[in-house]
């Protein structure tokens, strides 16, 4: 180690007297060697550690819900499907009673509401409004 004196400005009898200053360079040593020790012992360590994962449960998936789609075609003939099997004509008379009993049995069903891209604007949101006053709470329009 070392230390840093000075000599007194004034008197010429040459009395040296200590400087209080920390010598940084010891410190900056001391703390180089903790460093390395803690990176050289630390993977050390959490190699002994034992983990325990939690395992994955798959659950089973739910099956898509029934796609319920109601609509008409260019002739203004009204059609109820579900899922993709074959379109089911239906007069428009019957509709409102046809979508309260589907309704009724299930209140959270989606219908997507179809029409003819050459069909009045009219006849689109007649469609709308019936499928609205027969309870269904889940519309969407074909894109």
């Amino acid at each position: 180690m070392s230390m840093n004196v000075k000599t007194s400005a004034g008197g010429g009898d040459g009395e040296m007297s200590p400087v209080a200053e920390i010598n940084v360079t010891p410190l900056v040593d001391v703390m180089l060697v903790l460093l390395i020790i803690f990176m050289v012992t630390m993977p050390l360590m959490m190699s002994q550690l034992p983990v325990t994962l939690p395992r994955p449960n798959p659950a089973p998936q739910d099956k898509p819900p029934d796609k319920l789609t109601v609509g008409f075609d260019s002739s203004y003939s009204y059609f109820l499907q579900v899922n993709n099997d074959a379109r089911e004509t239906i007069d428009y008379a019957a509709l409102p009673a046809r979508l309260n009993a589907i309704v009724t049995a299930d209140p959270d069903k989606l219908i997507t509401v179809c029409a003819d891209p050459s069909a009045l604007y009219d006849r689109v949101v007649d469609l709308m409004g019936v499928v609205g006053h027969s309870g269904f709470t889940k519309v969407s329009l074909c894109p």
